[in-house]
């Protein structure tokens, strides 16, 4: 692997992190003929990943008959967005036939674990280095100041790998981008970064029953959302996805009200799982997998400039996140990899790494949806902080109302809808309505 001697390896490109922002760079530059590999500081590409949503419209771009062979759980065919009370609910569904056929709508749900190391099979094939079990602890820098340039990576208690380009791709928080954006400067002008929360179980549950309890058919799966009850307090809320004999259970809040709550991760969870509405679909399961991560969610005011001589910087570790009702973060990490990928072959090809020549990563982030929907919910850090408030209020406001206009009773129905949109109005102004709505219009 690259050339070698008594002092030195070096290879065209080293790729910090192996999830799907790592990957699709590293399937660019390999299809590419360079020479590239992919460090995984964990035993297996993907093992600390568990499910989740996976919308895969950038995979494309690389893999032209996507899913194909690829290892995905079920197409979401069938979504809910639910709000809870703490006694009352409504369940908004939505879906369509044509979303259980190609393509799917590009979205499924998948054992994160199981198709990253589908996706690093893929890398390995077209020639790319999985290094597993091997940690980045640092960048390895020439020169000073302006003329500090990226030439490589130490590995712990190894030696020294070098290269022309280093894509760093190790997620949130990752101890790696995060020095070398302190280090080049690349926040300057920007805010802190923002952090969510995920909390994720993975449920055990016969196929039969998922399809019974979630009313889907053997090719179609379902993914809910919640919010309200259990999480006052918390920016953020809770979900469900369907896998084949699995379900996925979590809540994504964000992390200083979280903090703020007192609460424990744990506590949160195992309130939303002994929800009314929540429990029945998960009694009888077995717990087969946890796992909790970061989240950036400071949104486009965050986002840090992602080059530097011999650098660049892809998904959740350049805060490539739309934290609004999308909840996108694969697929963005997916794409800029892919960029970065293609600016970087090109950049080692005409032998013109440096900062100027990588730059032209930024602009094509700038060009794509990717930054323009980061542009468009450039409020939304914004909006969270006040997100608690609303959370606490209008879910249990818009349950109540469904729930007392519907109600029967030996009264005409105007006297009955009097009462429910005077109950409604409790403890609120329409001043206040409006402007919540008029703010939370960045949510969509």
């Amino acid at each position: 692997m690259g050339e070698s001697n008594d002092d030195k390896v070096k290879l065209d490109a080293i790729v910090v992190g192996s999830g799907p922002a790592g990957l699709a760079a590293g399937i660019s530059l390999a299809r590419a003929g360079l020479e590239v590999a992919a460090l995984e500081r964990g035993e297996t590409a993907g093992s600390k990943n568990v499910s989740g949503l996976l919308y895969s419209a950038p995979l494309g771009n690389i893999f032209p008959d996507f899913p194909g062979d690829a290892p995905v759980e079920r197409p979401v065919s069938r979504r809910q967005i639910v709000f809870l009370g703490q006694e009352e609910h409504v369940f908004l569904g939505f879906g369509s036939d044509a979303w259980s056929k190609p393509p799917f709508n590009h979205t499924f749900v998948v054992f994160r674990s199981r198709f990253d190391r589908w996706m690093a099979k893929q890398f390995e094939e077209a020639g790319g280095s999985l290094l597993e079990g091997m940690v980045a602890e640092e960048l390895l820098v020439e020169g000073e100041g302006s003329d500090a340039r990226v030439v490589g990576v130490q590995i712990r208690d190894d030696e020294p790998f070098y290269a022309d380009v280093v894509i760093l791709a190790d997620g949130a928080g990752g101890v790696v981008s995060s020095g070398a954006i302190q280090r080049f400067d690349l926040d300057q002008s920007k805010r802190p970064q923002e952090f969510g929360l995920g909390v994720k179980e993975v449920i055990g549950l016969d196929r039969r029953t998922i399809e019974e309890r979630f009313n889907i058919e053997s090719h179609e799966g379902a993914a809910l959302d919640f919010v309200g009850a259990p999480f006052s307090g918390l920016a953020g809320g809770g979900f469900l996805y369907t896998g084949l004999e699995t379900v996925a259970v979590g809540y994504i809040a964000r992390l200083d009200t979280v903090v703020r709550s007192g609460a424990r991760p744990h506590e949160i969870l195992e309130a939303f799982h002994g929800h009314p509405r929540v429990k029945p679909y998960l009694e009888g399961g077995e717990l087969l997998e946890y796992s909790a991560h970061l989240i950036p969610e400071g949104g486009l005011g965050s986002v840090p400039r992602p080059y530097s001589s011999g650098l660049l910087i892809v998904g959740d570790a350049a805060g490539l996140v739309n934290a609004s009702m999308y909840h996108e973060g694969g697929n963005l990490a997916m794409a800029s990899g892919c960029l970065a990928g293609q600016v970087a072959v090109e950049a080692i090809r005409r032998k013109n790494t440096g900062a100027r020549a990588l730059a032209d990563y930024e602009q094509r982030l700038m060009q794509s949806y990717i930054m323009k929907d980061l542009s468009r919910y450039e409020k939304m850090p914004e909006l969270l902080e006040e997100l608690p408030r609303m959370l606490a209020i209008y879910p249990r406001k818009i349950c109540g109302l469904l729930i007392d206009y519907f109600s029967q009773a030996q009264l005409p129905k105007q006297e009955i809808q009097r009462e429910a949109r005077r109950r409604f109005w409790e403890g609120l102004s329409k001043g206040m309505l409006v402007r919540d709505l008029w703010k939370g219009r960045k949510l969509l």
